[in-house]
């Protein structure tokens, strides 16, 4: 049961925008968009885009988009030709000296040829809405949040701008429930490859490792279709990463969070070691190498087991901290600049998100069966609370080219980490043994996924599209050095007031645990897709063929420590002098 609190979260965004310099007032221009299906908004691959008057022109590739190179400074009027749909003239477009121009256009299908449609540069830019077009155009049902929208919430990583999505609940801030079901009928993927998961017992993909400065929007497939992985049982999530296209930009955002639940008050914090501000567990944390080689303890001599316990880094309480806002922040930089004569479009991004988090008030118990059919009763009921600090941070660098004016080849890269140190303070009566018991438990969990994609599209003649993607990741997760602790305690049931006796001594009281997961996976996919029927009405039909294969490693050990001959005196001191004796 926790108690509810109220967020109070400051934004300051700064943004600042770099274009290329003009060298000289003749210093021609680039023109740059996206040309679609104006009813459906699907993109038209193999349109024409040409500069009245010039032989400049360009080809929309396969998701529509196309460059115009060296337009000269000054008016223009821009020309978008496909057979099947009207001509288009986009009048008053007005290049800079040296500057890029972002420019998308829509074209309506026509059953006979009619005469060109004339409009003026204003009215065509941003009429493209790419959510809602990915919706109505989707096979399935298809739900988006974009990262215009993510954009203007607070919300710091994927796990919370999911939730912005129709149909999707979100658990712990990171496990998606989509349609009620259970977050293992849920696969997510990473601009369309499959993340392997970094819990050591679930599929499950926390989105709360995905910061909301990397992603350029959220797709979530209700819908099984031919096109989706076999074992789609629910829901797919799809989050896609950023891309730039245009121009040159550099931003930097910062904002803050407050929680009046622990700012400035006392919180139970874990002691940190190292890096741990970065989400790198502190080199005290590993497990200690007499422990490792000594391996199950079967044959270890009683005589060593002390010196064995004395390796072990000698932490089992938590500490009395003042809760301290939340930190966000984000840059990046963008655009596009010739390379060997080559243009390559560029993102590179950077995020971090240092928060804190307090739960007063936890009640916890083990449910038994009632006489009740349905109902079931709470037994050894603790109360107490828990403090967390979370790490948050990730990058990503998405490299784009065109080859020719029909095929489009990118490189994307993503790196993302993630740590939480939490303690936990309950205290309750055991029923099975009749003792009040006071239990502190001390984590620190580590996760991290990185991804590279190799991709490209290519539009063969007016109606075939060919497209194909190899991806590799690796996930991992460690929860090095965990602590249990078990003292025995005097509760006073009026005030609620805890006082520790003795550490209880009996099996399971003082334990350390030290968990280690890794996953790598490596995906291939090409599909070939074969457009025909009248324009604007089109059908088509699409093969393809996928592969993914994952290797998957778990090493969990758990060292348990328990009283022998240690007198009620003895048992009585710190948990730090008891258990290094």
């Amino acid at each position: 049961m926790l108690r509810a609190v109220r967020r109070l979260a400051t934004t300051i965004p700064l943004v600042v925008f770099f274009t290329s310099p003009v060298i000289a007032q003749t210093s021609p221009g680039r023109i740059a968009g996206r040309v679609v299906d104006a009813s459906s908004g699907t993109p038209i691959p193999g349109a024409q885009v040409t500069v009245e008057g010039t032989a400049i022109s360009s080809i929309a590739d396969w998701s529509g988009r196309y460059a115009l190179e060296g337009v000269p400074a000054g008016p223009h009027v821009i020309t978008v030709r496909m057979i099947g749909y009207q001509h288009k003239a986009v009048r008053d477009v007005m290049v800079e000296p040296g500057a890029a121009l972002g420019l998308d256009a829509t074209l309506a299908a026509a059953a006979v040829e009619v005469e060109a449609i004339e409009v003026t540069a204003e009215m065509e830019r941003g009429s493209v809405a790419h959510a809602l077009n990915e919706q109505r155009n989707a096979t399935g049902i298809v739900s988006a949040v974009t990262a215009e929208q993510i954009s203007k919430s607070p919300d710091s990583d994927a796990g919370q701008a999911v939730q912005r999505v129709s149909g999707v609940t979100v658990q712990d801030g990171r496990y998606v429930f989509v349609r009620g079901l259970g977050e293992r009928y849920t696969t997510t993927s990473l601009n369309n490859a499959r993340i392997p998961s970094p819990e050591p017992e679930r599929k499950v993909v926390p989105l709360d490792l995905f910061p909301s400065g990397v992603l350029q929007g959220i797709t979530t497939s209700k819908t099984f279709t031919p096109d989706q992985p076999g074992d789609f049982s629910g829901a797919q999530v799809n989050l896609r990463t950023r891309e730039f296209d245009l121009g040159r930009v550099l931003s930097f955002t910062a904002s803050g969070s407050a929680n009046d639940a622990d700012l400035g008050s006392g919180v139970p914090e874990a002691p940190t070691v190292g890096r741990e501000w970065l989400g790198f567990a502190g080199s005290a944390r590993r497990l200690p190498a007499p422990l490792a080689a000594a391996g199950d303890l079967s044959e270890t001599p009683q005589s060593d087991l002390p010196t064995l316990i004395a390796s072990l880094r000698n932490s089992w309480s938590s500490q009395s901290g003042i809760g301290k806002a939340g930190r966000i922040f984000s840059g990046s930089v963008g655009g596009e600049d010739p390379v060997f004569g080559q243009r390559i479009s560029y993102l590179a991004s950077l995020s971090y998100t240092a928060t804190e988090e307090v739960r007063r008030g936890e009640r916890r118990a083990v449910a038994i069966a009632s006489s009740t059919p349905g109902h079931a009763l709470p037994q050894n009921v603790a109360r107490g609370m828990s403090g967390s600090a979370t790490v948050l941070w990730g990058g990503i660098l998405n490299l784009n080219t065109r080859i020719g004016q029909r095929a489009r080849i990118g490189l994307n890269n993503t790196y993302t980490r993630s740590a939480e140190n939490q303690a936990t303070v309950l205290a309750g009566h055991n029923e099975e043994f009749d003792k009040d018991l006071d239990v502190t438990r001390l984590t620190f969990t580590e996760r991290s996924v990185a991804s590279s994609q190799l991709s490209g599209q290519h539009v063969l003649g007016t109606r075939h599209l060919l497209d194909w993607a190899f991806t590799a990741s690796r996930v991992t997760r460690n929860e090095p050095d965990r602590s249990d602790l078990v003292y025995e305690a005097a509760i006073d049931t009026a005030t609620g007031t805890v006082q520790a006796l003795r550490w209880w001594g009996a099996p399971r009281s003082a334990s350390r645990t030290f968990s280690d997961l890794q996953e790598s996976g490596q995906q291939a996919g090409v599909n070939y897709q074969l457009n025909f029927g009248a324009a604007g009405a089109q059908s088509y039909v699409k093969i393809g063929a996928d592969y993914r294969h994952t290797d998957r490693d778990a090493d969990t050990r758990l060292y348990d420590i328990f009283n022998v001959d240690l007198s009620d005196a003895e048992r009585a001191a710190p948990p730090e002098q008891v258990l290094a004796q």
